[in-house]
């Protein structure tokens, strides 16, 4: 990682915790954002792989250490999210202010799919494939739209303190 390394695991579980205990202890049921998910996906596509699948494995640890999923469902789904979310070359796309949005959107979209399969294949029950999507999933994905602006920010303030060389940013400026 090319941050220094305590810097992405305090961060990382810092939003596991929030996520996984104060949202829900404040009673939001549906739509609950997923702000680890967001920082992978903004890590991914502003620095790549390289960088993100070690936010992803550290993330997915996390989320496994604070969930009721099997361990290491977390972990592969954030990981599979962080290698796909880095695959594109944003920059080619110029300055887009809804690429950010879009961006996390799709890959929580990708992520709830890939957690689906997970918990099927290691024998958890759920044969509502399109009620989940439906009521689980896209719900979550707005939520992590409309809050990733925030999340990006922080993700930039903490850029610009520990590497001031490198800017945080989707597309060119």
């Amino acid at each position: 990682m090319g941050t220094r390394w305590w810097i992405p695991p305090i961060w990382l579980l810092a939003c596991a915790i929030v996520q996984g205990s104060l949202i829900p202890a404040l009673g939001v049921r549906q739509g609950r954002p997923d702000f680890v998910l967001q920082s992978v996906v903004i890590w991914a596509v502003t620095n790549g792989a390289r960088e993100a699948l070690g936010w992803a494995l550290v993330g997915g640890v996390c989320l496994d250490a604070v969930s009721g999923a099997p361990p290491g469902t977390a972990t592969l789904a954030l990981v599979l999210v962080a290698f796909l979310s880095s695959a594109g070359d944003v920059s080619q796309l110029g300055n887009v202010p809804w690429l950010p949005m879009a961006t996390v959107f799709l890959a929580t979209v990708v992520h709830g799919a890939i957690l689906m399969v997970i918990l099927t294949s290691q024998g958890m029950p759920n044969g509502e494939w399109i009620g989940t999507m439906q009521w689980v999933v896209l719900p979550e994905a707005v939520a992590n739209a409309l809050t990733m602006p925030v999340t990006y920010w922080a993700l930039r303030r903490i850029a610009s303190i520990d590497r001031p060389r490198i800017r945080l940013q989707f597309g060119r400026q």
